[in-house]
């Protein structure tokens, strides 16, 4: 009894397994769907009535459909136009700027000049004669006037400060891109992982239902033998036996609540409505052993990775950032023109003809002596951000490097774990056979039975699970080196900088 009951244990931890997996294919995607056809698998979806038959859906078709649903990947695209206004935003900087200025405005009085008076002697005939001009006060500006002026302004020379700024913007849309990248990478690893765990949660749920009615068969013939009165089989047997099917029973009942917790996780991840509804058309995990070695990986997930081509990116932008620093040190140049044009119902003063509308170009140059070193620490802050970046970028690639080599030794050891499981279910279900027809002819005791009927349960669980680890250590490695989306979606390459 205690053995059974160590082996119902193991089943629970088994069971629970597929749980994990919803939150936390093949490894290639053979095919892509139209675009067309995802439309049509969403409306098949969506649209499902209750009592209608749900649609089956493929890996492939999860995965269409999360690509085009899933927020997380709208959020990125978004991301990415933001990036590229801002880029526009930058290379506004090269095209000259106009604005055009009015007003009406009206003082408390007129701008007036007083002239003083003034006395001045005039030779008349050999006589000095005197002459007082009395104090003026002239009217020069009217109180009330209307103005109005074109204003341009064009940089000729920013010490390349303009070209820094523009590059640190083009790179912010390449940042973005390698973000939206990852979004992808992130979703395709998820929509497979989920997948298949749901797959998974399916298949110990058939598992369990197969070992419940066999034990529900066992428990019969023990009733039977029990009451037969042969003395091989008495009613603590029959009692124990029925003790482990109840127990089985409310353990398939928490693997179908695993199952569909399995696929509301799947649901959820493909951006579908939370109370949709479909059918998982695959029925069995894929295996398919990587055949390529550590050191390939590697290598490519520095092409490919994009959490690398992000920090090779920053460091462009570092550079870029000392490029701008150092620009404060260098002259500027500006072209600035206005034209004008100023009314009013006064006509003298300095209100006249040449002066109301005219027009003027200057031509500018600012030349940075002395901030208090200001500059000279802003430029060594870049340096140091870029240095840092630097150590960062050799601790990323040691870092990528260690995942894929713990993910890659994890596989082979599921691999292996693969293989032995295999013969080991295949000996666990010899040996329920064999107790079975043994128990029918009384030569065996009920516990030899139930164990062996638990014990293929495990052992079968014990194989299925091993052959989704392999699965996802593939799927795992896909998302670090980076390549899934090439895969998927035939995209160009993307080359190191």
């Amino acid at each position: 009894m205690l053995k059974a009951l160590s082996y119902i244990t193991m089943a629970v931890i088994m069971i629970m397994l597929p749980m994990a997996i919803a939150y936390g294919e093949e490894d290639t995607v053979s095919r892509k769907v139209s675009e067309s056809t995802v439309d049509v698998l969403i409306e098949s979806v969506e649209s499902l009535k209750p009592g209608e038959t749900p649609p089956a859906l493929s890996m492939e078709d999860c995965l269409s459909i999360a690509l085009k649903k899933n927020r997380h990947r709208q959020v990125s695209a978004l991301g990415i136009r933001i990036a590229e206004y801002q880029h526009k935003q930058a290379l506004s900087a090269y095209w000259p700027e106009l604005s055009m200025n009015s007003a009406i405005s009206r003082t408390d009085e007129d701008v007036n000049f007083v002239f003083p008076e003034e006395t001045s002697n005039y030779d008349i005939m050999g006589m000095q004669v005197p002459v007082t001009v009395p104090e003026k006060n002239i009217k020069v500006v009217d109180r009330d006037k209307v103005v109005g002026a074109l204003e341009m302004s064009v940089p000729l020379y920013t010490g390349g400060i303009r070209s820094a700024i523009a590059l640190q913007a083009e790179l912010g849309v390449e940042a973005a891109r390698l973000s939206s990248r990852r979004t992808d990478l992130q979703l395709i690893y998820d929509v497979k992982k989920i997948y298949y765990g749901a797959v998974l949660a399916e298949i110990l749920h058939k598992t369990g239902k197969n070992t419940l009615a066999r034990l529900e068969a066992t428990l019969d013939l023990t009733e039977q033998l029990y009451k037969r009165g042969s003395g091989a089989v008495t009613r603590a047997d029959y009692l124990k036996s029925k003790v482990i099917v109840e127990s089985t029973r409310s353990m398939v009942s928490l693997i179908e609540a695993n199952r569909n917790v399995s696929r509301a996780a799947l649901v959820n991840t493909m951006g579908l409505p939370w109370n949709s509804h479909f059918d998982l058309a695959e029925e069995s995990i894929p295996f398919r052993p990587s055949q390529e070695d550590v050191g390939t990986l590697v290598n490519a997930s520095y092409r490919f990775n994009p959490d690398w081509k992000r920090l090779q990116t920053a460091l462009d932008v570092a550079e870029a950032q000392i490029r701008e620093k150092k620009g404060e040190r260098l002259p500027k140049l500006m072209l600035t023109g206005t034209m004008w044009k100023m009314h009013s119902s006064y006509d003298g003063g300095i209100e006249t003809d040449e002066n109301t509308d005219g027009w003027k170009v200057v031509l500018g140059m600012q030349i940075p002596l002395f901030n208090g070193f200001l500059t000279t620490n802003k430029i060594r802050e870049a340096r140091s951000r870029l240095s840092k970046l630097e150590q960062q970028q050799i601790l990323l690639k040691e870092g990528i490097a260690l995942q894929i080599n713990h993910i890659f030794l994890m596989m082979k050891g599921f691999q292996n774990q693969h293989a032995a499981s295999q013969e080991a279910a295949l000996s666990a279900r010899e040996n329920r056979e064999l107790n079975i027809r043994a128990y029918e002819s009384e030569l065996v005791e009920t516990d030899d039975v139930i164990e062996a009927q638990l014990m293929e349960s495990f052992m079968s669980a014990q194989h299925h699970r091993a052959r989704f680890n392999v699965a996802e250590a593939q799927f795992h490695l896909d998302f670090l080196v980076g390549n899934e989306i090439e895969k998927m979606l035939g995209e160009t390459q993307y080359d190191d900088h």
